[in-house]
């Protein structure tokens, strides 16, 4: 029996999914001796997991189906460890060089929504989610405000907005402080690394950060949605469960453990849709849907801390 969901499909719980040399091969990995012998339990282990998940899918027992992907060989710990390093502490709420604008969302909400947005990046082994939830905000507002289409740095964020160990974490509008007015490069005059540097200069984009819109958390589902009328959001999530999440709608646990920043770019409904920031081999093109609900801090725990974008302009005298 065959599921087409949003473009995609599968086939079977098994058709399609490949031992550990074959997935070894595709995904580019090479371990030695022990370590080889512990990846491939972990990897039968998680396969199994997709297998039985996918069952679910095709038997009508569930709305999201998983596949095989980079992060198949690691226990969700690991996962969670390497990729997963939202810091909630790291508040904007305690910067004052950056205009905010604190928004309540009251209108009721369109219906559906679907914002035009930059490309999905992939942050690759780092725990950068932070940087790139605070660029991929920057650049969808540089589309909806300036009709442009800027690919910004998240090096630049790294290096001149984090800490020492900017791979072990941040908060995506901390960033916006340390940018505001200033020049934001270009990602292929200062390209991502995936590993901690020191700040230098680029090539100038000729946009600027003028000020912030901010709806503080806890939000109602259907306030997050009006949100989402005004323009896509950066939002914080517990990103634990989508390891292996490749189609459909999620219904996701609701708990506020938040774990990873992303975007929220728009909703239908009965899902919110989110960019990521695995790539475009992971889940829907990279992005995600998870099923509306309003039941604890909402799905994925997006409605906790709140939702935000920052206000883009174009500098004066900087030529692109």
């Amino acid at each position: 029996m065959k599921f087409a969901v949003a473009g995609f499909a599968v086939a079977s719980a098994t058709r399609g999914v490949l031992d550990y040399d074959a997935w070894k091969a595709k995904f580019g990995f090479n371990f030695n001796g022990d370590e080889d012998i512990a990846r491939q339990k972990i990897f039968d282990s998680n396969t199994a997991d997709i297998v039985n998940q996918n069952d679910l899918f095709e038997n009508g027992a569930d709305t999201w189906f998983a596949a095989q992907n980079q992060f198949s060989a690691l226990t969700s710990a690991e996962f969670k460890s390497m990729y997963l390093n939202f810091k909630p502490s790291q508040s904007i709420t305690n910067q004052t060089s950056i205009p905010v604008n604190h928004v309540t969302y009251t209108q009721p909400e369109v219906g559906a929504k679907d914002w035009k947005v930059s490309p999905v990046k992939d942050q690759g082994q780092c725990g950068s989610c932070w940087t790139f939830g605070a660029v991929a905000g920057m650049e969808s507002e540089v589309i909806r405000q300036l009709s442009r289409a800027d690919i910004l740095s998240e090096q630049q964020v790294m290096d001149c907005c984090g800490s020492s160990n900017a791979c072990g974490g941040g908060r995506a509008d901390s960033a916006y402080p340390k940018l505001y007015g200033k020049a934001l490069y270009t990602e292929s005059s200062y390209p991502y690394t995936a590993r901690n540097g020191e700040c230098h200069s680029g090539t100038d984009s000729g946009v600027r950060i003028t000020s912030f819109v901010k709806a503080a958390g806890p939000l109602k589902d259907a306030a997050f949605c009006s949100a989402l009328d005004t323009a896509a959001q950066v939002v914080a999530v517990d990103a634990g469960p989508w390891q292996s999440y490749q189609g459909g709608i999620m219904t996701a646990a609701t708990d506020c453990n938040l774990d990873h920043q992303v975007q929220a770019t728009g909703y239908g409904s009965d899902f919110i849709k989110v960019k990521n920031s695995w790539g475009s081999g992971w889940g829907e093109n990279g992005f995600i849907r998870i099923k509306r609900t309003d039941e604890g801090c909402g799905p994925s725990g997006i409605l906790a801390d709140g939702a935000f974008y920052p206000i883009m302009s174009a500098a004066d005298g900087v030529s692109v």
